[in-house]
């Protein structure tokens, strides 16, 4: 990885996070009856300018074809990534909870998105429908789709799925999301390299999305019967049921030789050093300590 390239990047990766934070500092000042189109409107926006400066500044001698093109579905394939998706999610909800509990909050709150998108009074099917496809679709078209994909051509697997699972916890800017979001963005990184293609984060993420919309809407109706009490415990029985059945999908996809497997690139230490250490990734690692741990941003 040349020295540009991986600054490329990483500048790429700061204008996203800044723009999530202005995004998020602006919703509430929003006076709208539809606050959740105008979320969605900035989330997009926050990926897709991002992609648009990769393509900009790309040197015109350089190549780079991200994997955005429809992969070669299989029902074995997807039902295994629906499952691993709600497997994880159900694991994310109760890490959440977890981090609910230490902290001693006073609110319970789960964010399905990178940024947080509100919901206004008057909620419509098209409004639901929008904020489970949106964010699925350009986050992971981003972040899987272009980062990820480029990382790989120079850096080895296992340090590229640990990159990007902290980025993309990083760019909720917030501690307490940070754990959950960790680990359902390894397994949304995992699904990409084993199956060669971003389309089945997008699945995975969907599948997430739907589900924490709904446990959302629980939390929001039923709390004052305590519900509070047995939904934790119910997501960790349903995150072992749903990995029970994507294991017993994956012993068939094993068989057909369907995992991709892990692979080792050359100089992958030196051109890890290059992304982590230029100035975009320095200037994005010192703002989100800012907005996360000190809270100025």
């Amino acid at each position: 990885m040349k020295s540009k390239s991986a600054l490329r990047l990483c500048l790429s990766l700061f204008v996203c996070f800044t723009l999530l934070i202005g995004a998020n500092s602006f919703l509430p000042s929003i006076l709208t009856l539809y606050p959740e189109w105008f979320g969605l409107l900035f989330d997009v926006v926050a990926m897709v300018i991002p992609i648009a400066l990769l393509h900009l500044l790309m040197p015109k001698k350089e190549r780079f074809r991200p994997k955005i093109k429809v992969a070669n579905f299989t029902a074995e394939k997807v039902f295994f990534t629906i499952c691993i998706g709600l497997s994880v999610t159900c694991a994310r909800f109760f890490i959440d909870y977890l981090v609910y509990r230490i902290q001693r909050a006073d609110v319970f709150s789960l964010r399905f998105a990178i940024l947080e998108i509100p919901f206004g009074n008057a909620v419509s099917v098209f409004a639901i429908l929008g904020a489970i496809v949106f964010p699925a679709l350009f986050e992971s078209l981003y972040l899987r789709g272009y980062i990820q994909t480029f990382l790989s051509e120079y850096i080895s697997t296992r340090p590229v799925l640990i990159v990007m699972s902290c980025v993309t916890a990083m760019l909720y800017g917030s501690l307490p999301q940070f754990p959950g979001a960790l680990l359902f963005a390894f397994f949304l990184s995992w699904l990409t390299f084993t199956f060669g293609s971003f389309w089945y984060s997008v699945i995975a993420q969907t599948m997430s999305i739907a589900l924490y919309l709904f446990l959302s809407w629980v939390l929001k109706e039923f709390t004052v019967y305590g519900i509070l009490r047995t939904l934790p415990a119910l997501s960790l029985l349903f995150a072992l049921f749903f990995l029970y059945m994507a294991l017993r999908t994956a012993e068939r996809l094993t068989l057909r030789q369907a995992f991709k497997k892990l692979h080792y690139v050359q100089h992958s230490d030196y051109s890890l050093s290059k992304f982590t250490a230029n100035a975009a990734s320095l200037a994005f690692l010192f703002v989100f300590i800012a907005k996360a741990l000190i809270g100025i941003v």
